[in-house]
């Protein structure tokens, strides 16, 4: 029996009405690129290996450089350079895992001074193994797990590899910079540079400075023209100035200085543009009024000596009448500081910077032997010399190549650091990939103890450790296969200090050779490279949205200036 309802007519769609049909909801923006899964792990790792590639020339004395050509407002800028972080920042980077390595990188590098490379290629080995057991089936969650294992196997491992070198700072520096000139400079050149820099040390007292400060403490200037033997240690500092007049004296012995912020000049009110204003004034009451000035100037000149000062250095501008009065004084004056050379200033000398000139008094002065200014290479310079215990110091480079100077200089910093970070850590380890080497041959035998999938994930990070010492035996034009074999057959009889002599391009022995390694460098480098490879692996999902066009990126930020609210607040 069939039951009939009766059906409303009304309900029903009419004769020229389209019955609406559901749209999905769309909830990234059209065009947007989703990749899941499996298919986003391996963009990932893609990027990561791409990274690697582009990093592991850089590894080691033997490194090469790179040229990049890039575009800086209007001007093309052409750069030559084996620095990582330069390299990275001027190249620009697109993709966010290329991001996340570089800002990873450039962190290990700030907070120790070296490592930034093998942070960049370890991360990217263990990802690439990572991709192979995720090929192969391995969960993600299995990875994750074995990953963290391994990570805390390492820590164990390293702390039984390390041991205290018994080396005072300045031969700490001396050995750092020597490794890391050596096959950039002639030896004569790295002997100088690294006992120059190693002077620089004892005279600031490394032991007392903070790392966030180890970039400051020895300043690095250069100086256009000669070779870089002629380079020269100025325990103080070395100023790019001209004096504001030429009849100052160019030479003070015993100087005592006083260090003032702001300037010596009558501040100019500026007057808005939307008002006319005509100022009429006789010529006597103008030379009264100028008179006025220089009066009023004069006055804070005269409290300034009165402190017993004889030279007077100013952070900001000098008139110019001013100028001269203080050169008929027979003082020196100064000005046009940054506030980064003020304190600067404040820690060679002892001065304290005072804001006003009535709070100076003869406790505020510092004091150096001899402060002259003269013209080196053509080019004014002011050096503050044999300052009473300083807490920082320059060293003056000299060279013909610009690109040679600047990547000396970023080798002395960097070295600064790692010697103020082995200096607080004193514990080291063997170079020349012995460390990782050894590393990999232990991670092995524990992965055997290891019943589960955990097993594969272990070993492939010992595969990954492995990858340092080839990269250092590639660099040295050595036979991949060849070095790696002699390694391991040297660890695997205990040869803990066997590694890759890269000068000779042959297995040697890093106890011998003295190439040590800050373990606080490496476990910092190692626990980075880590995190690299577990935040990567936990991504299953990776979205790219679309683009806008220039057109309608500008109508963007043209609706998003004229919102009402934007509008209410500038009313």
């Amino acid at each position: 029996m069939v039951k009939w309802e009766k059906i409303d007519q009304t309900r029903l769609p009419l004769s020229h009405e389209r019955i609406p049909t559901p749209e999905p909801a769309n909830i990234l923006r059209k065009g947007s690129i989703i990749k899941e899964g499996k298919n986003a792990l391996h963009e990932n790792v893609t990027v990561a290996k791409v990274m690697v590639e582009f990093v592991k020339s850089l590894l080691g004395p033997r490194r090469m450089s790179k040229l990049i050509l890039a575009q800086e407002g209007k001007y093309n800028l052409t750069f030559v350079t084996t620095d990582l972080k330069t390299i990275l920042k001027k190249a620009g980077l697109e993709h966010p895992v290329a991001q996340l390595m570089a800002g990873a990188a450039y962190s290990v590098s700030k907070t120790k001074g070296d490592g930034a490379v093998s942070t960049i290629i370890l991360g990217g080995k263990i990802l690439e193994k990572c991709e192979e057991l995720a090929d192969a089936g391995v969960h993600p969650t299995t990875i994750r797990d074995g990953l963290i294992l391994a990570y805390k196997k390492v820590l164990e491992l390293s702390n039984k590899l390390g041991f205290i070198l018994n080396l005072d700072i300045p031969e700490n520096i001396r050995l750092q910079i020597h490794n890391a000139l050596t096959g950039k400079l002639s030896y004569q050149d790295r002997e100088y540079l690294s006992k120059l820099v190693s002077q620089a040390a004892e005279i600031v007292d490394l032991k007392n400075v903070h790392i966030s400060e180890g970039a400051d403490v020895i300043g690095v200037k250069y100086i256009h023209g000669r070779c870089l033997i002629d380079s020269f240690l100025v325990d103080g500092l070395a100023l790019y100035r001209e004096l504001p007049n030429m009849y100052m004296p160019k030479r003070i012995e015993n100087a005592r200085i006083a260090l003032i912020k702001g300037g010596l000049v009558v501040p100019k009110r500026k007057m808005f543009r939307y008002y006319d204003h005509k100022f009429e004034i006789a010529p006597e009451k103008f030379r009264e009024f100028k008179n006025d000035e220089f009066k009023f100037l004069k006055s804070i000149v005269d409290k300034i000596l009165q402190t017993g000062a004889n030279i007077i250095m100013i952070e900001k501008g000098v008139d110019a009448r001013i100028a001269e009065y203080v050169a008929k004084q027979n003082v020196m004056l100064v000005r046009r500081f940054p506030p980064p050379e003020v304190d600067r200033v404040s820690k060679a000398t002892g001065a304290f910077a005072v804001a006003s000139v009535n709070d100076l008094n003869p406790s505020h002065l510092g004091w150096a032997k001899l402060i002259e200014h003269k013209k080196v290479g053509n080019e004014p310079w002011l050096f503050i010399w044999g300052c009473r215990n300083p807490k920082t110091v320059d060293i003056v480079l000299r060279g013909v190549s610009v690109y040679l100077l600047q990547d000396v200089e970023r080798i002395v910093k960097n070295a600064v650091l790692s010697a103020i970070t082995l200096t607080r850590e004193p514990t080291v380890v063997f170079g020349g990939g012995a460390f990782e080497e050894e590393m990999a041959l232990r991670l092995k035998k524990y992965a055997r103890e290891i019943s589960d999938k955990k097993q594969v994930v272990v070993e492939a990070v010992a595969e990954a450790f492995e990858s340092i010492p080839l990269q250092l035996a590639e660099n040295a034009g050595m036979n991949e296969v060849d070095a790696i074999i002699q390694l391991r057959a040297e660890h695997g009889m205990g040869k803990v200090s066997a590694g890759i002599d890269v000068m000779n391009s042959k297995v040697g022995d890093m106890k011998e050779l003295e190439v040590y390694d800050s373990l606080a460098i490496k476990k910092t480098v190692m626990e980075t490279a880590f995190s690299i490879a577990l935040t990567v692996i936990q991504v299953d999902k990776y979205i790219k949205c679309k683009q806008l066009s220039d057109p309608e990126k500008y109508y963007a930020q043209r609706m998003e200036k004229t919102k009402d609210m934007k509008i209410e607040e500038e009313v």
